[in-house]
Parts: structure tokens; C-alpha cells; sequence
């Protein structure tokens, strides 16, 4: 009797893979092999089962989606007016330039040497304090010395070398610190480099109350260390020009960033934009960002793929090292892991039937999985200077793999029904193509924001698919083909196209051949199917 051996793979933009439902002509195999081949997928529909069963679960995924929703619309309502409020603009910065005499008003424009230094401190409160009022010797009262934090009293503004800023003892009040320049080697001169060479650092600051007029967003600013990205608006949108910026903190520099130009007035013009060049980047941009999320979600489907079949060695050496020393191995067996793996196993059962070693072998396999695994990482770094050409927050590329990483281990384990297949894959990327194309369309929005807007709606879908298909799925006529089952762990179907998949996983390139409902084959085609069922104890 032909025999249809499924074999499990996923595409690599979420779609669940299905099970082989047409059997290739001339595959003749055997109700023993198609199990054994079987095995990994039954043990990860079980816990698919055993999930979907529990009924503390149950109550937190019902909750989960009465809650879910009401959270999606609050995070995209603060998005929106922070985005509004903060991004492509500068409000605070111009005014404490006027106050230091660094502003051309007949140019409307900032007036800074391209070789200065700024160093920038954003206080509490307002900007200008300590108003003193000091008497000298003769009895003649004297004008009020007002100074600003961080600056001591009788210090100038700007001095050769900024000892004023740089030398001084840290002053308090102050939430976080920064040194700009337009060209980054400026910054990197040694300080007795710019001392010798009288390079002119301009202190200022500004005020939280300026920057977050209410205390609550000034609070929550701080408690998220949002500063960063309202400083880099404020100092691009005010100078328009190119810059580097460093984050200082106890004189260690914490964290930079640098920007052209260029990427300043692609992302707002001084002058705007017409209404069809505006479209025509927007559409540029949702190209970049759809290609983007196609190449990341590749990537990480390809190496899900190779690291759930390579991790297996390691069990298989778990199990040898048990069996060496004496210890009770239980499930963790060669003979079990040979039934679960069969990839790895048939070729284990052949090398101890010639009474051969298995270390060759395993130590194969982990040498594949390491060089697999430097290739992914070295892709993700590689990544970040070819899709990410512009300023981001630290780990920001990397939460976005691991998030990536996520949604294709939930596809592995949950998404087995033709409603989730259809549902879930198509959203969950165009949440990931949003989220690109608001990172993309501006030059510093709100990253981190975005990034858990994002998350939160992933996690909706996630929860909506258990609850409307996945589960009603699990609860239906177990002898329908569209309903995942220990036979068929999978609603969707391909042809088997070669019988060695019987016992070896199917090729890489198999995750992005598309699967079909059952409805696409014949009746004939499915029947052993069927027959299966009936013979599955």
C-alpha cells in the first residue's frame, strides 16, 4: 500500500507546515516506518494537546483576549501623541541657544562652530537656577549671578576646554548627560589634544519640565529611559545637519549614536514635500520594510529548522554518556531517541549494528550545528549595518530577532489548524511590516514603543488563534483530515515528493513550497490516511 510520509517543515514567514497528503508514485512504505518517521511530530502535538487541555490555561488565554485589545488601543494611543509631540521636531533646544547666545536670529538658524563641543544636561525642573545674589567687598550690592545646574558659580558658558563641565563635581538635579558634536572625532580627541589645541565646549541644559510639561510622561520617561530619543530629535531638528551624540554617565560613555544629514531631511523636510513624492517614498518604504521582514523571518525559519533537528544529537549523547556510567536512562534511550529522531537514528541503529561508534556521527552533527549557529549570528550582526543603516537603540535589532525567534517556535507547536494557517502567518507579518515601517519613516521615533506595540499584537493573534481554531480544531471529528490528530498533527498537506523523507527530515527548501487543505486533494489520495487513523492504537 502507498504510503504518504509527512514530514514536518514550516515556511519561514510563520505559515504551519502541513503533512504530505498525496503519495508519490512507486513509495511503498510500511505502517512501521511512516510511524517511526512520525514520532517527533506526534510528541510535539502533544504537547499542542496537553496545552489546549489545561484548563488553568484556558482561563488565563480567555482573559488574555478580553484584555489583550484594550491594551493594543492604549499603547497605540500614546504612540501616536508622543510621535506627534516629539518626533521630527525641536522645541526646548532652540530656546536654551538663544539664552547662550548660539542662535542667529537674522538666519532663524543655530549659529555652532563646526569644531565646537556641546555638552547638554537635561535637569529637573527648569533650566536656570541657583539665583544668587553676591556682595562685594566695597558694600556695593551686585547684580544677580544667575548660573545654571551644573555649571558653578562665575563659570562662563563656554570656555576653552570646558573644564567648567567636564572637570567640575557632578551636580545634582541632573537626569542625564550627553556631549555632541558634528563629527564624531571630536568627541574622541583627548582632552589634552582639545586643551592644547583650544577647542570650545558650550554647556547647557535643558529643562525636564520643558521637555515633559506633564510629571506623570516625565516620570515614565525616566522610569523607561526615554530621554535618549527626545535629546537626538531635539539636536537634529535644530542644527539639521549631521551629528554624533554620546550618553554620559559618571564620565563613562554609555551609549552613542551618529546621523547625516541626509537622513534628517529624508525623514522631514524643512520645506515638506509634495503629496506624490511623499507616497512614492511611503511605498519605497513599505518595500524595504516587507523585504526586510521576508529576509529576517528567512533567516530564523531556516535556523529553527536546523536547530530543532541538530539539537537532537545532544540528547543522543546525553543518552550515551548514561548508558557508559550505568545510570537508568529511562525515555532518554537509544532506542527511543532512534524512533523519535529518525533523521539521526537510522543512521545510529546502522553504525551499532556494525558494532561502529556513534561519537563520528554525533560529533558531526555538532560541528553542523555550530557552524549553523555562528552563520545565524553573523547574519543578525551583519544585518544590522545592511537593513538597520541608522541610529537605534542598543539590542533593539536583537529583540526584534528573538521576537522573530518566538513567533516561529509558536508556529512550531500551535499553529496545525487551516484557520491559523491562514490567519495567523498574514498577520503577524504585517504587524512586523508596520513596526519596520515606523522605524523606517523617521529618523529616531520611539523604538522601544513601537517594538511592544507590536509584541502585544502578535500575542493577540496568538491568543485568538487558540481560541478560535486551534481548540474548536482539537474538539472536532477526529476522522476529518482537517482536524490535527496523532496521525495528521497538521491540517495542511503536500505531495511527498521523495520517499527518503520517510526517515530523513525534508530539505530546507521545503519550508517555502506552499502546503494545501485537504480539500485540494482527491479522496483516493487521502485514504491511507484514513486507514491509519483506524489502525493507530
Amino acid at each position: 500500500m502507498a504510503q504518504a510520509a509527512r514530514a514536518g517543515f514550516r515556511r519561514a514567514d510563520g505559515v504551519g507546515r502541513g503533512r504530505p497528503g498525496e503519495p508519490l508514485p512507486g513509495a511503498v512504505l510500511g505502517l512501521p516506518e511512516l510511524a517511526r518517521a512520525m514520532e517527533f511530530e506526534r510528541a510535539l502535538f502533544r504537547i499542542h494537546q496537553r496545552v489546549l487541555d489545561s484548563e488553568t490555561v484556558r482561563r488565563a488565554r480567555l482573559r488574555a483576549e478580553g484584555g489583550l485589545p484594550w491594551a493594543i488601543a492604549a499603547l497605540a494611543l500614546c504612540l501616536w501623541l508622543l510621535h506627534a509631540d516629539y518626533v521630527g521636531q525641536a522645541r526646548c533646544l532652540p530656546a536654551a541657544l538663544r539664552r547662550a547666545g548660539l542662535w542667529n536670529e537674522t538666519a532663524a538658524a543655530a549659529s555652532f562652530p563646526e569644531d565646537a563641543l556641546l555638552s547638554l544636561a537635561v535637569v529637573e525642573g527648569d533650566e536656570l537656577l541657583h539665583m544668587r545674589l553676591r556682595m562685594p567687598e566695597t558694600g556695593v550690592p551686585a547684580e544677580p549671578t544667575i548660573r545654571e545646574r551644573g555649571v558653578r558659580p562665575g563659570a562662563k558658558n563656554s570656555t576653552a576646554l570646558g573644564a567648567a563641565a567636564e572637570d567640575s563635581e557632578p551636580p545634582r538635579g541632573v537626569i542625564t548627560s550627553y556631549r555632541f558634536a558634528f563629527d564624531r572625532e571630536v568627541i574622541h580627541l583627548k582632552e589634552s589634544v582639545r586643551r592644547g589645541h583650544h577647542f570650545v565646549v558650550h554647556n547647557l541644559s535643558l529643562s525636564e519640565r520643558c521637555l515633559t510639561p506633564s510629571r506623570a510622561l516625565g516620570d515614565s520617561f525616566r522610569l523607561f529611559d526615554a530621554f535618549d530619543g527626545l535629546v537626538i530629535n531635539e539636536l537634529a531638528y535644530t542644527f539639521r545637519s549631521r551629528g554624533f551624540l554620546e550618553r554620559r554617565e559618571g564620565g563613562t560613555d554609555i551609549e552613542s549614536w551618529a546621523w547625516s544629514s541626509e537622513q534628517v531631511e529624508v525623514a522631514s523636510p524643512l520645506k515638506g514635500r509634495s503629496l506624490l513624492s511623499s507616497a512614492v517614498r511611503k511605498g519605497l518604504v513599505l518595500l524595504k520594510s516587507t523585504a526586510t521582514v521576508f529576509l529576517i523571518s528567512a533567516l530564523t525559519g531556516v535556523f529553527i529548522r536546523v536547530a530543532v533537528n541538530g539539537s537532537a544529537v545532544l540528547m543522543f549523547a546525553m543518552a550515551i554518556v548514561a548508558q557508559s556510567i550505568g545510570a537508568h536512562a529511562g525515555r532518554l534511550s537509544i532506542g527511543v531517541l532512534s524512533r523519535s529522531f529518525p533523521w539521526i537514528g537510522v543512521y545510529a541503529e546502522v553504525l551499532r549494528r556494525g558494532r561502529r561508534s556513534l561519537w563520528p556521527l554525533l560529533r558531526s552533527h555538532m560541528i553542523f550545528l555550530f557552524i549553523q549557529t555562528f552563520a545565524y549570528l553573523a547574519c543578525n550582526l551583519a544585518w544590522r549595518f545592511i537593513l538597520y543603516r541608522k541610529s537605534s537603540p542598543e539590542g533593539f535589532e536583537e529583540r526584534i530577532f528573538s521576537f522573530c525567534s518566538t513567533l516561529e517556535l509558536y508556529n512550531l507547536l500551535f499553529v496545525r489548524s487551516v484557520g491559523s494557517a491562514r490567519v495567523f502567518p498574514k498577520l503577524t507579518t504585517a504587524c512586523m511590516v508596520w513596526l519596520h515601517f515606523y522605524v523606517f519613516c523617521s529618523l529616531y521615533p520611539f523604538h522601544s514603543l513601537a517594538l511592544t506595540l507590536c509584541t502585544v499584537c502578535c500575542a493577540y493573534v496568538m491568543v485568538y488563534c487558540l481560541n478560535h481554531f486551534e481548540e474548536p480544531a482539537l474538539r472536532a471529528d477526529s476522522f476529518s483530515h482537517t482536524t490535527p490528530t496523532a496521525v495528521h498533527p497538521r491540517a495542511l498537506y503536500m505531495p511527498q515528493l521523495s520517499p527518503s523523507w520517510t526517515l530523513e527530515s525534508a530539505p530546507l527548501w521545503t519550508m517555502f513550497y506552499p502546503p494545501d487543505p485537504p480539500s485540494e486533494y482527491a479522496e483516493e489520495a487521502l485514504r491511507h490516511i484514513s486507514n491509519e487513523e483506524y489502525l493507530m492504537p
